[in-house]
This record gives structure tokens, C-alpha cells and sequence, in this order.
């Protein structure tokens, strides 16, 4: 799940609808943590500051009710550089009747924001490709990618070519939603990404260039 936004004008607001589809009231709270992500794409995550006002920042959900959670963009509103956070919707903990046997589970769900400026304009060069082997011993080209911009790009916005000796194929933007999914590059960072396809059993290079069509 992610949301969009940019850091003035209309799209500096975003909502986060929650449906409680139980038979007791649902205590919710909701948390913001900033995230830079590795070139695995593992995050890395900080205290936010007040870059969001978020109303309510916490309610109890009727059962069977819907709560609209609506956050506004605090922060610079002429910002030099995407910046992405995720947002946490939380359950919270109610004190249970003292018994043996009860059991407790609480849940907690990540919604990734990004921040752009108002600025700029995203891009991805290919900065290495080649051959892996996945866990199902199947053998598959993964390229790594960089964002030279100041925007935040999503590499499934690509279409991307390999190729292998006498073999090549296109994954379609919509095929590397699926398998990938937000595919989040920050501006300045890399990412390392396996692709849905299955190389030949003879090839033993993978070549990979892509053509990126960011949404606006």
C-alpha cells in the first residue's frame, strides 16, 4: 500500500481509510516513522519529526464502522528532495479480564508516503545487470538501477529488455508491478532488482536496459 503526495498545494493530503470487520471495537492509533531503504530495499527507519498533522491521530471503530484517518503535509513546502515515511496503522492493546487461556493479537499495518517536490523529474540509469539463482534453483536476470534526481522513482513505471546471446524478452510495467511491487528508488540511491523471467538453460550473461515512463 502506498500514497502519493507532493510537499504544496492538493496533493499535500492523503487518507487512510480503516473498516472494522469485527464484532468489538477496534482501538487504533496511527504512528509515522521515516524510511531510507538499502539496495535490497530494506528499510531503515527514524523518528519523525512534524512533517504531519494527522486528525484523529487515534479513535475506537465501532463495529462494522469505517474511520477515515486524514494527514496533512507539515513539513517544507519547498522541499529540495522526495522523502518517504511509513505510516502505521497500529492497534492498541486493551487490557483483557484476568484468564488463563486468553490470548491476545494486535496488528499493525505499514502504508508507505512519499514526498515530492513540486519540482523535478524522476529517472533511473542501469548501473550493472546479470544472472542469479533464485530459491527455487531457477536462473533469472536482476539489474541494479540509480536515481540521479532529486524526485523519488518506481521501477515498475519501466518497461525493461533483456537479453542473453540469442535470447531476449520485455517485462511489461504491469508484470513488474505484480512481481515487484512499489519498487521504491529514492533520489541518490540504488536498487538491485531479480526479474520475473526464467533465463535459458544456456545462457550465462543477462543484459538489461529499460525505459522509464514515470506518472504524473
Amino acid at each position: 500500500m502506498q500514497i502519493e503526495m507532493m510537499s504544496s498545494g492538493r496533493q499535500s493530503r492523503g487518507v487512510i481509510t480503516v473498516f472494522n470487520d469485527s464484532d468489538r471495537p477496534l482501538p487504533i492509533e496511527i504512528v509515522v516513522k521515516k524510511a531510507s531503504l538499502d539496495e535490497r530495499g530494506v528499510p531503515t527507519l527514524s523518528a519523525a519529526g512534524d512533517e504531519f498533522i494527522i486528525m484523529p491521530p487515534q479513535a475506537l471503530i465501532a463495529p462494522g464502522a469505517t474511520q477515515n484517518f486524514r494527514f496533512q503535509w507539515l513539513g517544507e513546502p519547498l522541499l529540495e528532495r522526495s522523502e518517504s515515511f511509513f505510516v502505521y496503522v497500529n492497534q492498541i492493546p486493551v487490557k483483557l479480564a484476568r484468564r488463563d487461556n486468553d490470548v491476545q493479537l494486535v496488528f499493525s499495518v505499514g502504508v508507505m508516503v512519499n514526498v515530492a517536490p513540486a519540482r523535478g523529474e524522476p529517472a533511473l540509469n542501469v548501473i550493472a545487470s546479470g544472472v542469479v539463482t533464485d530459491g527455487h534453483g531457477q536462473r533469472r536476470p536482476f539489474v541494479t538501477v540509480e536515481n540521479p534526481t532529486n524526485i523519488h522513482a518506481l521501477f515498475p513505471q519501466s518497461t525493461v529488455r533483456v537479453s542473453s546471446e540469442s535470447w531476449s524478452d520485455t517485462i511489461s510495467s504491469g508484470e513488474l508491478a505484480r512481481y515487484i511491487g512499489i519498487g521504491l528508488v529514492q533520489p541518490g540511491h540504488r536498487r538491485r532488482f531479480v526479474l520475473p523471467v526464467t533465463l535459458p538453460d544456456n545462457s550465462t550473461t543477462a543484459r538489461c536496459s529499460l525505459e522509464f515512463r514515470p506518472k504524473h
